[in-house]
């Protein structure tokens, strides 16, 4: 991989929610921990996806109804948290390694990084009536698309993350500083946003051009991409022989889509890599390595920068509370229509 910023675009003026010159005046250094929250692809209708299909109970734990994250965000919004870009957290030195840089937020505000895994609706999914994939509606916006179980095809800017953040942040800009929504976590085994990508095909390549426009207009409005690996393997378990093999996938296949080299590199069930296998990830480029954990912790070390992740979802919402409650309170946001967990 080059060294190459994803999200170069948000720099530009099209960055909704951009802070201005004047406001850049008020802004004060921030010297506290940097809080980092995920989230999956969010359940739109929880009456087709918790009460039928084919894994009601898995999807009651990982997931968030529609109706959950727009409360989840008015809440952040309430409680003084701003959205931040993860890469903006961190510069660069001459030999390739990094550093955290300083970061200026309105007095009283607190930074937060939101990140999305999975955003590639395989097939599971959409045959639970999850979205089936991003599109750009007729406005130009990114919006989510879904097949109900009679069939009916559905477009809405109300039922999956990116899409609700974007009207939140134009509607709150200063929910966000220089723009930033979040991080986009990508595999690729099926494709990513929705659109069967992976492979070498004629269908490989028309889907290729159909995606084109809404990662664009994603990196146009403040998203970032990094990667989730290619096939979702356990990197703390796997051999080096397979992290070599789906990391150069990923390269091959995803990454040539995202108009650039990701830094930042999600890991699956939030297990690390070590020794050879995170060497071989961070000769492939990668500099920024998420996983998951109970409260903020970035990490620099050796040039490169460890942050854990808090997973927001049925599990955390409705058994593990406490770990919330400094975003939101999980009691006043949970979807009714969510059964017990077992």
């Amino acid at each position: 991989m080059r060294w190459a910023r994803v999200v170069a675009g948000c720099l530009a003026a099209a960055c909704v929610g951009a802070v201005s010159p004047a406001a850049a005046d008020d802004l004060v250094r921030y010297r506290g921990p940097v809080e980092h929250i995920f989230f999956h692809p969010l359940m739109p209708e929880p009456r087709y996806t918790l009460h039928r299909g084919t894994q009601p109970a898995e999807f009651n734990k990982w997931m968030t109804t529609a109706k959950e994250f727009r409360g989840i965000v008015r809440q952040l919004y309430a409680n003084d948290w701003v959205l931040v870009d993860l890469e903006s957290l961190f510069r660069v030195r001459k030999d390739g390694s990094l550093r955290r840089a300083p970061l200026r937020l309105p007095k009283g505000k607190k930074p937060l990084v939101i990140s999305i895994d999975d955003l590639n609706y395989p097939q599971y999914m959409i045959d639970n009536h999850l979205n089936s994939k991003l599109v750009l509606d007729d406005a130009g916006e990114i919006a989510a698309r879904r097949i109900r179980p009679d069939g009916t095809k559905v477009v809405s800017r109300a039922s999956e993350i990116v899409p609700v953040l974007d009207r939140f942040v134009a509607e709150h800009p200063d929910f966000s500083i220089d723009g930033a929504k979040g991080t986009i976590a990508l595999t690729g085994f099926e494709g990513i946003l929705g659109y069967r990508t992976s492979g070498e095909g004629k269908r490989a390549r028309a889907e290729q051009r159909r995606v084109a426009p809404v990662v664009q207009r994603l990196k146009d409005t403040g998203w970032a991409f990094g990667s989730h690996s290619y096939s979702h393997p356990d990197f703390a378990a796997s051999s080096y022989t397979r992290v070599v093999q789906d990391t150069d996938r990923w390269e091959r296949y995803v990454e040539p889509l995202i108009g650039g080299d990701a830094r930042v590199f999600v890991y699956p069930y939030g297990s690390p890599a070590a020794g050879a296998n995170l060497s071989y990830l961070r000769k492939a480029g990668f500099r920024i390595f998420c996983t998951i954990g109970p409260a903020a912790s970035t990490t620099v070390r050796d040039g490169y920068a460890v942050q854990a992740r808090v997973h927001v979802d049925g599990m955390s919402m409705m058994s593990q509370k406490s770990m919330l409650k400094r975003f939101f309170d999980a009691d006043s946001v949970l979807d009714p229509r969510r059964p017990p967990l077992r």
